[in-house]
């Protein structure tokens, strides 16, 4: 066939071919120039991008690599900080947008709206906050005096991760300080399970009335010597507490008023389960009265000794917020010998043993705050059947109370509770005796310097007293105490005992006060001194009197 002269030929559509090719590919290359700049290039003001160092990936051991200076500017973390930036006018990353979890961003400034997976839905923006910098992303000012830059706010629901490969220097853990132990407390003594703390105080002093004699009272220098033992148990389930004390207080001027006295408690707690617990506890206790005491006969001479003893057993069980306990107690006393001036008086018509049996019933309100309710029944059975003025002295009683624990932030600590009891004698000539009841003890935590504790009690004692069943005491006490360093302390305490006997007009007020102070050498030796005030007021003529007595000593705990 034969060709047209005017057909183009093969070469000139090949050539056109080519042009148009070439032309392409420079079209495509200046595109992708411009989206690799885009992507991998400097963030500018109001504009989201990359930032410096975005898809970058290095070993965490590897020294940093400086990036090429063709495609992003220097990495500040690589090559400092530029010197365009350390002066003048420094561009900061868009702060209009917020990274998202998951998206792959890792410093602020990323592109906002990115999926953690990269498919789906974009996440929801985060509110922008509404400053200028916001919007120009420009700060003014000298960078390179202000420091570098402290890292972005960001809200605490929104972590923020590191970049795989990126090094995180490690951060330790903020924790709150220890608190600092009391260098002058006793350390005490490990043995096994238990941690024993035993003290041993001597001192000397002058008291101006020791035989509290109404009239012609006679003074005297004394003497006392004190130890005791408190242990308690460190394990991990079960309680067990331990305190002995005993006393000696001698005058060298009046032997027959010198004073031997002791205390023993026990008290062992059992966890059976979480929520039962069972209690045992066991006391004893030794003490003298004066030849003043209107329970001993008449013509009594030196102080008499007398001894109780008791035992406690119990259960609480715990129901939700519900606490019940049972409680069952006996109790001894006995009276020794009465020394006259003209021989020895038996007391033996005085000894009882008492047995006991209470129910308590408790609901936590709140944390710290239990309301409970208490009924309890006992029984007081003498030695002899009657006295020695003919009166059978066996009683039963009924008490009931109401009340609650406190703890109110640990500054307010304690139980507080108020009731009545009826007690009926066996002997017809003796009145049964009704009297209100109140029980409490109250720790307030006023400053870690300053701590106020109040006690309050009654009760219905037995009485020798002919015609009368017993007596209604009321005891009531405050201790006021205040360190003014960590080794000098002061305590003031102030306590009021008043006794009503039942059928008689007699009443018997009686003031105490103690001022103490205590101050530490070091934890084994302190330095004590103390004044007490000591005055009874009798309704009736010629037994009223008052003593004061000045004691200074030193105490050691091992």
């Amino acid at each position: 066939m034969t060709r047209r002269s005017d057909t183009p030929s093969s070469g000139q559509w090949i050539a056109r071919l080519g042009a148009s090719t070439l032309l392409g590919l420079f079209l495509t290359a200046q595109g992708a120039q411009s989206a690799s700049a885009q992507i991998l290039g400097n963030a500018t003001p109001g504009t989201p991008g990359a930032i410096d160092g975005e898809f970058r990936t290095r070993p965490l051991t590897a020294p940093p690599v400086a990036a090429p200076r063709g495609l992003r500017a220097p990495d500040p973390e690589v090559e400092g900080i530029p010197a365009s930036r350390r002066y003048g006018i420094r561009r900061t990353n868009n702060s209009a947008t917020k990274r998202q979890l998951g998206s792959g961003q890792t410093r602020r400034g990323g592109f906002a709206g990115a999926s953690p997976s990269g498919l789906g839905a974009p996440a929801p923006l985060a509110p922008t906050p509404r400053d200028s910098q916001t919007f120009t992303g420009t700060n003014l000012g000298n960078a390179g005096l202000r420091g570098p830059a402290g890292p972005a706010p960001s809200r605490p629901s929104v972590p923020q991760a590191t970049a795989p490969g990126l090094y995180q220097p490690p951060t330790a853990p903020q924790r709150r300080p220890p608190r600092e132990d009391d260098p002058y407390a006793q350390l005490g003594i490990r043995s096994g399970g238990m941690v024993l703390r035993p003290a041993i105080e001597v001192s000397g002093g002058y008291e101006t009335n020791p035989t509290r004699a109404a009239s012609a009272a006679k003074s005297s220098p004394l003497y006392r010597t004190e130890a005791s033992l408190d242990a308690a148990s460190d394990w991990t389930a079960h309680r067990l507490d331990i305190a002995l004390r005993g006393s000696y207080t001698g005058f060298t001027a009046l032997d027959s008023a010198n004073r031997p006295e002791g205390d023993a408690r026990i008290a062992l707690r059992l966890d059976a389960t979480r929520d039962l617990t069972f209690d045992l506890g066991l006391t004893a206790k030794g003490d003298t009265e004066g030849a003043t005491s209107v329970n001993l006969p008449g013509g009594a001479t030196g102080r008499t000794p007398y001894y109780t003893y008791g035992g406690v057993l119990g259960a609480t069980q715990r129901f939700g917020y519900t606490t019940i306990s049972l409680r069952s107690n006996v109790d001894r006393a006995t009276y020794g010998e009465v020394k006259t001036a003209t021989g020895t008086a038996s007391q033996e018509a005085r000894n009882y043993t008492g047995y006991g049996l209470r129910l308590r019933a408790g609901y936590e309100v709140t944390p710290g705050i239990a309301p409970f309710v208490e009924v309890g029944v006992d029984r007081r059975i003498h030695d002899l059947a009657r006295d020695t003025s003919g009166y059978a002295r066996d009683s039963n009683g009924i008490t009931a109370r109401v009340g609650s624990t406190v703890e109110l932030a640990r500054s307010l600590t304690g139980e507080v509770s108020a009731g009545y009891t009826i007690r009926a004698y066996e002997d017809a000539r003796l009145q049964n005796m009704k009297a209100p009841l109140v029980e409490g003890s109250l720790v307030w935590s006023a400053s870690p310097l300053t701590t106020l504790a109040v006690n309050a009690r009654s009760e219905i004692a037995e009485t020798t007293l002919a015609g009368s069943s017993g007596a209604r005491v009321y005891r009531a006490s405050t201790t006021l105490t205040h360190a003014f360093l960590r080794n000098f302390t002061a305590a003031a305490t102030l306590g009021v005992t008043k006794t009503d006997y039942e059928s008689l007009s007699r009443q018997e007020t009686g003031v105490n006060g103690t001022l103490r102070l205590e101050y530490k050498f070091n934890r084994m030796m302190a330095l004590r001194g103390s004044y007490t005030l000591e005055k009874l007021n009798v309704n009736t003529p010629g037994e009223n009197y008052t003593s004061h007595a000045f004691m200074l000593g030193m105490r050691y705990t091992p």
